[in-house]
This record gives C-alpha cells, structure tokens and sequence, in this order.
C-alpha cells in the first residue's frame, strides 16, 4: 500500500459524505448571494450596485431650485426621490427608507440672489460659512448611514456648482468670461437631438456590468469556506483512529510521511475543486471580474489549498474528540478569519489588526487575490511572493502536524 491507495480510499469515502460537500460549495455560494442581494446586482446584467436614496422637497419651487435638482439627478451614485412635503420626506427618513433629506427652502433663490462672488471665492468666511443653510437649505442624514458627512459635503458640493455660474454671471468681471445661458441651453439641445458623427477608432470595450462587491465577497468567502475543511478533515482522522485504521496504517511497510500525504491529498483536491468552482460560480451568477490575466488565480488557488489542508492536518494531528474540533477548529476558522479580513475588506481595517493578520494564512490568500482581481496590471512578483508565504505556512503546518503524528501514533 502506498500513498496514492489512501488518497484513493479517502476520496471515496470523502465523496460518500454529501454533508461535507453542502458545507464546501452550497454555503459559501448562499452567503455571497445573501450579500450581494444587498447590493443590488444577483443574477442579473441589468441591476447595478443599490444607490443612495435621498428624498428631496422644493418648497422654493424657483427655476434655480428645478435647475439644482435635475443636475443631482444626473449622477448615478444617487437617487433622487420628489415628496411633497417635508414632514413626507421626514417620515420617510425615520423609517430608513431613504438614506437622506434634502429640503430646499421657500427662499433658496433669494438667498442666493443675495451672495457675492466674494462669499463665492471666501467660503469660510463669507455668507456661505454657515454651510447650506446659508442658502435657505436643509440636509439630513439618516442613522444607517456611516458616511454622513460624505454625502453632505457631495450633495453641498453639487449644489455650489450649480449656483456658482448664476452668482458669478452677476460680476461684470467674470461675466465675459461664461458662457450664456442662452448658449448653454442651445448647445445642450443640439447635443441632445444631433447624434455625433462615427469616428473611426479601435473598437471600444463594453462596459463591464461586474458589480465591484463580487472582488471582495468571492474572495473572502472562499478563502474562510476553504479553510472550514480543517473540520471535515479533524473528524476523518478522529474516526480513522477510534476504528483503528491509522494504526495500522503506522505498522505497515510505509512512512509516516507518506500516509500523512496519502491522507492529506483527497483534501487538497477537494478544496482545489471547491476553490475552482466558486470562482466560477462568481463568473456565471455575479458576473465577477478573474482580473486582467486570469492565470495568475491558479497559484494562487493551489497554494491557498496547500495552506488550507497543512492546517487542517495540524489540527487533526492534536485533537482528540469531535467535540474539541467543534470548539477549536469552528473557533479558529471564525477568528482567523475575522482578524484577516474575510469578512470585510481588507482596506477598512484598523492598520494595527492590518498587521496582526499577517500571522495567518488567510490574510496572505487574500492579498493574493486582491493582486490578481482588483489591480489594472498584475504584478507577477508581488503574487509569486504571496504565493511563496502561503507555501510556508502550508510547510510549517505540515511538519507540525507530522511530529504530532509521531508522538501520538
């Protein structure tokens, strides 16, 4: 008997427990799709990401005000939603079905009739230090949203350029200087009714209609499931060893090393496969970018695994009932994989626990994979010493599980 004889009756038995592949494939694809339902785009090109909802109130009811809302209206990354009152919108907002308020008061226009290129220029000092409401203007943002104070200044920010050119045509300086509004309105009309001319260039790419989330939840739920077969792995040698099996397997005329790899390589196959399938359930359900060069997932992938399944013969190595991998091996997977950034993306940690989680191997398969799917040029370099890390880890896994062996065996 030799280690290609135990993989083949480890494979088999592997196989034989569907639970095992339920957890492996189906959970990690159920929680992406959970998540990426909650960003708008699941099993559909049409839907893009979910935008933020503001609902707005013109009580000035003005050509400016009209101007300022049909140019907010404009931008993808939010949705402008009309309500005829501010007590609508308010309740609206109280019951978080918009992110913010916008209420443009009965005398925007005169407030801003009343500014000055000086207050326009000298915003901290001038009329516009007191911010929005300066101009007769109300924002509020609702508790669920942690960037506030980013959609405020965005949304002051869109309203300044929409007011600075009705201010400025005033200065008799600044005013040769714009163009009339008269031009403006031809030449948008023009724009709008004359298609332009065909320019004969290279052909353009489509627009991609990945969703940018599906760069994070595949990776990061792959590389957490991938490392939850340390479980199923522990509990393959607990029940091997109870029957007798291992035993036996240490009396016979082969090394201890070779029935560690014997064992071992049903588990990096399957999590190879798990991996392998993931990423493609990504590329056919979420439509997930594989990167500009794809290629480079394969390393990554067979090194991931590596580390995966050497941690899961450590583990399997030291403990001794089912109930210690429950409570160790679900413990460590979770924490692990908490700390590296699975869970979240890697860039919104904190910089201390950034490099606490160069301890583990997940941080390590992450960054790997960040290499790979989010950058315009992969760098080779970069990933071969990703790659070179997780080897270590896989290495060291490894040969501590296998003096383990030896001591326990």
């Amino acid at each position: 008997m030799g280690a290609w004889d135990i993989t083949c009756k480890d494979l088999k038995l592997l196989l034989r427990d569907r639970r095992a592949l339920v957890l492996l494939l189906l959970l990690p694809l159920l929680f992406i799709a959970i998540l990426g339902m909650s960003t708008g785009q699941f099993l559909t090109k049409e839907d893009g990401p979910s935008r933020y909802r503001v609902a707005v109130v013109d009580e000035d009811g003005s050509e400016l005000s009209s101007h300022v809302i049909a140019n907010l209206k404009k931008h993808g990354q939010i949705s402008l939603e009309d309500y005829p009152s501010r007590a609508a919108a308010e309740e609206a907002l109280k019951k978080q079905e918009t992110s913010a308020l916008l209420a443009i008061g009965p005398a925007f226009e005169e407030k801003v009739d009343e500014l000055t290129l000086r207050d326009m220029f000298g915003r901290e000092q001038g009329a516009l230090a007191d911010g929005p409401e300066a101009v007769h203007i109300t924002m509020q943002v609702g508790p669920s949203v942690g960037d506030g104070e980013l959609i405020r200044y965005f949304l002051f920010g869109e309203i300044y350029r929409t007011i600075f050119p009705v201010v400025a045509r005033r200065n008799t300086i600044m005013r040769p200087y714009l163009p009339r509004e008269e031009d403006e309105s031809e030449a948008s009309s023009v724009t709008e009714a004359t298609p332009e001319p065909p320019v004969p260039t290279e052909p353009v790419k489509k627009a991609s209609n990945e969703n940018p989330v599906y760069r994070f939840l595949v990776p990061g739920f792959t590389v957490m499931f991938v490392f939850f077969l340390i479980n199923i792995m522990a509990r393959s040698f607990i029940a091997e060893r109870d029957l007798g099996t291992l035993r036996r397997l240490r009396l016979a005329p082969i090394s201890p090393v070779a029935v560690l790899v014997g064992k071992t390589l049903p588990f990096y196959l399957a999590s190879v496969l798990q991996t392998s399938l993931l990423f493609l359930s990504g590329r056919i359900l979420f439509q997930m970018s594989w990167g500009p060069e794809p290629i480079y997932l394969i390393p990554v992938i067979l090194c991931t695994s590596a580390a995966a399944t050497s941690l899961g013969l450590l583990l399997a190595a030291w403990v001794q009932t089912d109930q210690q991998v429950s409570a160790y091996g679900t413990s460590m997977v979770l924490i692990l994989g908490g700390v590296s950034g699975c869970f979240i993306p890697r860039a919104w940690l904190p910089d201390l626990m950034k490099q606490l989680s160069l301890a583990t191997p997940h941080a390590w398969a992450l960054r790997a994979f960040d290499a790979v799917l989010a950058k315009d040029a992969v760098d080779s370099i970069q990933v071969h010493d990703y790659c070179f890390v997780l080897l270590l880890f896989a290495a060291a896994f490894f040969v501590g599980g296998w003096w383990r062996f030896r001591q326990a065996i």
